[in-house]
């Protein structure tokens, strides 16, 4: 199987980058193929979100993708250690799926991050999902939607292209998230 990473590559080495700390490369699968973005500091900065890099077409299956994705991302990152080295975390996966690292976070900045962290319990409303991107909130609902929300409605809209939806359209969408959020579901990935 033959994946084409490199104009995602070329795009990385075109820019400055030295003001982020983490890099996170997320695939995606539709009907026609494989697609990748890479997010710098939780989605501070994105290249491919709008115009997504397709790596492959539909004949292969995911595990073979992601392995192969890894693989490509490990060999690239070691060759050009000088663009990727200030970089803290470096990891990829399926948006809907666990992350695999290629380089993890210091235990010692999750620790400061976790001491600082509120002990509050989180609940989000519609209004908490304003600032996401289309594609980043058809990614919350297919991991944060209830159980039983998910079973109901995901036929209407998992085949929608959020890209293309209204603001009324996404509206919608953002309070159902915030209607039917599984909390459990995001203390456990937290």
């Amino acid at each position: 199987m033959e994946i084409q990473l490199e104009p995602l590559f070329d795009a990385i080495e075109k820019r400055d980058l030295s003001v982020f700390s983490s890099v996170l490369f997320t695939l995606y699968e539709d009907q026609t193929g494989f697609s990748i973005e890479a997010s710098f500091d939780e989605e501070a900065f994105v290249l491919g979100r709008e115009d997504p890099y397709v790596i492959c077409g539909d004949g292969s299956s995911w595990k073979r993708v992601i392995k192969a994705v890894g693989g490509a991302l490990s060999k690239h990152i070691k060759s050009h250690s000088s663009i990727y080295s200030h970089f803290d975390s470096i990891a990829y996966g399926f948006a809907d799926g666990d992350l695999n690292y290629i380089r993890k976070p210091s235990k010692k900045k999750e620790t400061v991050r976790l001491a600082s962290a509120k002990k509050e319990p989180v609940h989000f409303t519609a209004e908490d999902f304003e600032d996401f991107a289309p594609a980043k909130l058809k990614a919350w609902l297919t991991i944060y939607l209830t159980a039983e929300a998910n079973e109901q409605s995901w036929k209407e809209w998992f085949t929608l292209k959020f890209e293309t939806l209204s603001e009324e359209q996404l509206r919608y969408w953002r309070e159902f998230l915030a209607s039917h959020f599984d909390y459990e579901k995001y203390r456990s990935n937290k």
